[in-house]
């Protein structure tokens, strides 16, 4: 019964240093995928650190662009009103330079009678004056007061031409 019973303990023996492998080479299977787990999980943690800074960024990103946007309408704004102020002087430069012209052309007028005196006014009307001679200056004064008239229309539509010249090239 002793053979028996150590032929019992040798096979407990046998069976229990069977499981001790068994459980030992679970033991290093569970080990190598508890080690392979945390190297997906510091993998894991490492996309997720990159993609919160990528995330931060984006917010910046958005931020800057939303403050860009601002300033570019106001920007528009302004330029808008300086638009509308640029037709306005366009349309008074316009109309300085015919009244320049105008100013021009009278003071060309009066410039030619500085030269050539036939104001009639500045005249004593002497006995026995020829009368022709009369009516030929009041004549030459009609004249003139039409050739200064149609110099202004010449200048008004030379200038209007220039301006839908402007506008045709534009």
């Amino acid at each position: 019964t002793q053979s028996t019973w150590g032929l019992r303990q040798k096979k407990q023996l046998d069976q229990v240093i069977s499981e001790r492998d068994i459980l030992g080479t679970q033991l290093v299977r569970r080990n190598d995928e508890l080690a392979l787990l945390y190297e997906k999980i510091k993998i894991q943690q490492s996309i997720l650190n990159k993609g919160e800074t990528q995330y931060n960024q984006r917010l910046q990103d958005i931020q800057m662009l939303k403050l860009e946007i601002k300033k570019l309408r106001r920007e528009k704004v302004i330029l808008q009103k300086t638009v509308a102020n640029v037709d306005d002087l366009r349309r008074e430069v316009y109309h300085l330079q015919r009244e320049l012209l105008r100013e021009r052309t009278r003071c060309k007028a009066l410039e030619e009678e500085l030269e050539n005196p036939m104001n009639v006014h500045r005249w004593r009307k002497l006995e026995g004056s020829d009368p022709s001679t009369y009516e030929m200056i009041q004549k030459i004064h009609a004249l003139q007061k039409r050739l200064i008239n149609k110099t202004e229309e010449v200048v008004e539509k030379e200038l209007l031409i220039q301006e839908k010249e402007k506008l045709y090239v534009e």
